[in-house]
């Protein structure tokens, strides 16, 4: 299996940074080719510009760039060789953090990811799985059930990111009041994330 995880988080001693390692140590222990792209670390330009933008012309989707750019088309590439898509990102207001929401902006493009004109994203996707990780400073319920809030979020991110290319999506799965827990249970929140990884490799 090949594997790419993709996070956002500027500090190393974040929470998600121990969270992203455990992940990538999981994949390797299981066998896993895996890629790590750290935004930050990369200094990915999250900010979509106009001639990369889609629009209608003639009643078709047209791109005033003949290519996708650079940068770009190196996540793109590595989406396209991977079997797994690790997406590991706090939530910041609700949301993700900007420099995740402009690669996906800039990277999840008309005719990569999605098309409104063409089955190329489905052939391409399709036999993809996809998997979410998100630490949150918010309470969980006990029983595992999502807040409204993470309802929200899980329905514009994960549920929304592969609803038209056919990739399958694991789980989103949020770990909660982050901020205010003790090492020991951090450490859980952490085993769990490596019992998740190891159960994709169970059968």
């Amino acid at each position: 299996m090949k594997a790419l995880i993709v996070f956002a988080h500027p500090r190393k001693e974040s929470f998600t940074y121990s969270l992203v390692a455990r992940v990538q140590n999981a994949l390797r222990k299981n066998g896993a080719d895996v890629v790590l792209r750290d935004l930050y670390e990369l200094g990915f330009d999250p900010v979509l510009r106009g001639p990369d933008t889609i629009h209608i012309e003639n009643g078709h989707f047209v791109r005033e760039a003949e290519y996708f750019p650079a940068d770009v088309q190196v996540e793109m590439d590595l989406i396209a060789a991977s079997d797994l898509l690790v997406y590991i990102f706090p939530s910041w207001w609700n949301g993700m953090p900007a420099i995740m929401k402009g690669y996906v902006d800039r990277v999840f493009q008309h005719g990569f990811a999605y098309s409104f004109e063409s089955d190329e994203p489905r052939k391409l996707f399709a036999s993809k799985k996809a998997l979410f990780f998100t630490p949150t400073g918010q309470p969980q319920p006990a029983d595992g059930s999502l807040t409204p809030i993470d309802q929200a979020m899980k329905l514009l991110t994960s549920d929304w990111l592969f609803n038209s290319n056919d990739a399958q999506v694991l789980d989103h799965v949020f770990y909660g009041r982050v901020p205010y827990l003790t090492p020991e249970e951090l450490e859980a929140y952490l085993r769990d994330a490596e019992e998740r990884i190891d159960l994709l490799f169970a059968d």
